[in-house]
């Protein structure tokens, strides 16, 4: 070797040495990059299969629907049409098991003595006294619940639930200080003339001609036909008076009726808003098992990229590892050849 391939040569090991550490940093920084884009890759398949295990796992049978209620403070305020309603008459009862024959007659007793002590105290002098007969006609309808119950329509055991349910809302709402208040202030009610103006109709005879007639001579003569008289329907207006009690004052049974209905109708109201909220719930349940299952794919694709990388990873640390000993292989040689 002369004097001028000396800094040549030293030139080239320069810049192999300068060439090896920028490899090494890129290598170091290309390592870290893969490890922290693996981590992130492992944490985040972890969470996906934990959470879609999570949704799989829950079942739409486990939802149950939330019972209906009724409190006695709902049923204090409410109306009733001011127009009486007539009790309705009692059908004769169909063939029915006599265990529900004897609770439907329980039942009525029951709730008709919570009736006698607690809204007809409260009648008017004028007022009918219901019979035990036309109080269950006119509130309870035994034989239609039965009939009900014969044709399928009506489930007994649910049905016994609701009326236990509805005697004892009501024995509290009739015991609260509003509803005491509203009986009383009927009871107190005197009847008082109001006039109103109603439209009605009276029928008169209009002199006219009529042209299919022939009760007259010369009917045939034009013009053809003979003088008729009409019925004609004239409206008009007339001013009545009537006895009537205060506007707001109902009566012990308007009163009984509209916490009768109330119930019911918040009843029904709540048990279709629990019936839909649970089939949300179920229908949620199912939407969350096909978004688990498909969540759950995603991470067995981003353990499987996961592994991808670990491989290319293993493939750059075989490669480092393969150079450093070809390294120490051409030094152990170079020493060699110089001693």
């Amino acid at each position: 070797m002369n004097a001028y391939d000396e800094p040549r040569g030293w030139s080239r090991s320069r810049a192999a040495a300068i060439l090896d550490k920028a490899e090494s940093f890129y290598l170091r920084v290309l390592r870290a990059v893969i490890l922290v884009i693996a981590t992130l890759l492992l944490v985040y398949a972890a969470w996906l299969a934990a959470s879609s295990a999570y949704k799989i796992s829950k079942s739409p049978e486990s939802v149950v629907e939330e019972e209906a209620v009724v409190a006695p403070d709902e049923l204090t305020d409410a109306q009733m049409p001011t127009t009486q309603t007539s009790p309705s008459k009692t059908a004769n009862g169909p063939r029915v098991n006599p265990s529900q024959n004897a609770f439907y007659s329980s039942f009525v007793d029951r709730y008709y003595s919570l009736y006698r002590s607690a809204f007809e105290p409260y009648r008017q002098r004028e007022d009918k006294q219901l019979s035990k007969a036309e109080f269950d006609g006119a509130y309870v309808n035994t034989a239609a619940r039965q009939e009900a119950i014969r044709k399928g329509e009506l489930n007994f055991d649910n049905d016994r639930k609701d009326l236990e349910t509805l005697l004892t809302v009501m024995t509290e709402a009739a015991a609260k200080p509003d509803t005491i208040q509203r009986l009383k202030r009927y009871q107190a009610a005197r009847k008082v003339p109001v006039k109103e103006r109603v439209q009605r109709s009276r029928t008169t005879m209009q002199q006219g001609w009529d042209s299919t007639s022939t009760a007259c001579e010369n009917w045939y003569e034009t013009p053809m036909g003979c003088p008729a008289q009409r019925a004609v329907e004239v409206p008009y207006t007339e001013t009545i008076t009537t006895m009537q009690y205060p506007e707001g004052t109902q009566s012990h049974t308007q009163i009984f009726r509209a916490f009768q209905d109330r119930f019911f109708e918040l009843l029904e109201q709540r048990r279709n808003a629990n019936a839909s909220k649970a089939e949300a719930d179920r229908q949620s349940i199912l939407s969350g098992i096909a978004e688990g299952q498909l969540s759950l794919m995603t991470a067995l694709q981003i353990l499987g990229a996961f592994l991808v990388l670990m491989f290319f990873f293993l493939l750059i640390a075989i490669e480092r590892h393969q150079r450093k000993l070809a390294g120490e292989r051409l030094l152990s040689t170079t020493e060699e050849v110089a001693a």
